[in-house]
Order: C-alpha cells, then structure tokens, then sequence
C-alpha cells in the first residue's frame, strides 16, 4: 500500500473550507496530524467552533487546535456577509461534547512538526497568521516543513475583498510576506481558481443525498452568498489547495517568485513564472474533469 501523505491543516471554516476538509478527511492519501484554526472568514471563536465540529465528525481522532485570534499587526477582518454569521451558512451545530486538544495552535503546529520525524507538507486554506507566528517563535520550524499547499493571493495582484487583494492575502499581508521571505516552498492555489473550480449546488445536494454531510449542506447553502459563484454555484477556492495534493494531474505546477504588498496596497500579490523560483501557482487543464473529481472526492464510494 502506498505510504500516506503526513500533513498538517490550518484553515478558517467557512463553507468552501467545510468542503475542503470533508475532501481530505475522506481521502485515504492522507495522514492529517493536526488541524489548527485561525480567524479569517469569521471570528476565531467561530473557525475554531468550526474545525473542531467538522474535524471530530468528519475526520475522527484527528486532533484540533486554536490558532491566532487577530493578524501580526492588523485588526481582523471577516467575510460572514458570504459565508454567514456563523461561517457556515445557516448550519447550526448541534451540542457535542468535542474538545479542543490544544488552546495554542502555533505551539501545537510546532509540537506536530517536531514529533514527526520527517517533513509535514501543510495545507492552508484562510491567512497564514499561524504559520508565519510559527516561524518567528521557533525559527527552526522552516527546516520541518515540507511543501505547503496555500488558498492564497492571486496571479496578478487583483482581488476579492479589495480591487488589488484577495481575501486571505488582505486579512494578513505581513504573515504571507513572512512566509514568502522564509524560503518555504509554497503552491499558490490562486484566487481565479475558484471561480473555475466551481461547482453546482444541486449537483453537490444529488450526490451527497442519504447522507448525513448531504443534509448538512442543504443547510449550509441556505445562508451562503458568493455573487463571484453566481446564484446556485459553490467556489471551491479552497478545495483547489487539497485537490492539488490528491491529484496533481488536474493541474499545471507553474515555477514562479512571489511579490507581497504590505503598505500602499497591503495583500496585493504578484505570481510572477519564473524557472528560478521556489514556488509554484496552479493553473487548472480541465475544469469538467476537476469538477468531477472534487465530486467524487467528496462523496467516495
């Protein structure tokens, strides 16, 4: 049997983080080590109440950890006008005795990596407040890292939540930039790909009936807003990050250097190709058959 893919996962759920996660949990490719939350689409209260939700229903013993409240420097910012009040549309999650593993997530990211014995590749799918708290509390952390996955920035400095950034570059542009300045080899899931990599609602809903994340996205769409999609379509923005490590065929790896803004326009990114660079952006080479793939990674079986 094929070795699985050690990993860690830090994201800010979020609809189409909630699809991400579902994607990964159900994948026998991978061996998630830890999910670590972050503020980003909503609160961290509400990330974190999230992830530990999904994680301990979706992915079992998988342990969850609370990650940063705010940005390095910046007030936090949401996007609960697109994903809801709660971050997960009109979901309400049910009571549970689920609890966190760990209230410090950059300690706990730090703890997973050093208890590994050999690189973790990480996924992040919201700001990279954690990951860039991680390298500035124990600077050698960048040398347990392997390849980080990241729903961030977009190929040429335009945005979603400003005309010049995408969101999870806005919500912290001094963490992307630290990140960057590491030396960390980074796969830029860009911005555009959601718009690509989207899917239909009642396609999603046909697939998952009968089954209990079926009916929890029923719920879920009812309070979810994203006119990029347009009316009925889910953005799979951060599914892109996890389907590039479970099928890497769906895409073109562009080489590229990696350029953030963080003062006249903070989160503005430039993904430039370049044959020298350490990181990658992702292009998609057949949206029809991504789309079906992301499907049937969401509902195996």
């Amino acid at each position: 049997m094929e070795k699985r893919i050690p990993l860690i996962i830090d994201c800010d759920p979020g609809v189409d983080d909630a699809l991400a996660l579902k994607m990964a949990f159900s994948s026998p490719k991978l061996d998630i080590r830890l999910l670590c939350s972050v503020a980003g689409n909503v609160s961290i209260r509400l990330t974190t109440a999230n992830a530990l939700f999904l994680t301990k229903k979706y992915g079992g013993d998988i342990p969850v950890a609370r990650g940063s409240a705010s940005p390095l420097s910046r007030q936090a910012t949401d996007a609960s006008g697109v994903h809801g009040a709660s971050g997960i549309g009109d979901y309400v999650i049910p009571a549970h005795d689920y609890k966190l593993d760990s209230e410090d997530g950059v300690e706990a990211i730090y703890e997973a990596l050093k208890a590994a014995g050999e690189k973790l590749t990480l996924i992040t799918l919201g700001p990279l407040t954690n990951i860039a708290a991680l390298l500035e509390r124990h600077p050698d952390a960048a040398s347990l890292l392997g390849r980080v996955y990241a729903m961030i920035a977009s190929v040429d400095g335009t945005g979603n939540i400003t005309e010049y950034a995408e969101f999870n570059a806005c919500c912290d542009p001094e963490a992307l930039a630290a990140v960057v300045a590491s030396g960390a080899e980074i796969v830029f899931a860009p911005m555009h790909l959601g718009r690509v990599a989207k899917l239909a609602q009642q396609d999603i809903l046909e697939k998952g009936r009968g089954t209990e994340f079926g009916e929890m996205l029923a719920q879920i769409f009812r309070g979810y807003r994203d006119d990029a999609a347009g009316e009925g379509y889910v953005a799979m923005y951060d599914a892109n990050a996890v389907e590039a490590l479970l099928r890497p065929e769906q895409y073109d790896f562009i080489r590229c250097t990696a350029e953030v803004n963080v003062t006249d326009k903070p989160g503005q990114t430039f993904l430039r190709p370049d044959g020298e660079g350490k990181c990658f952006y992702l292009e998609i080479k057949d949206p029809s058959a991504l789309a079906e793939a992301m499907l049937s990674d969401l509902f195996p079986g």
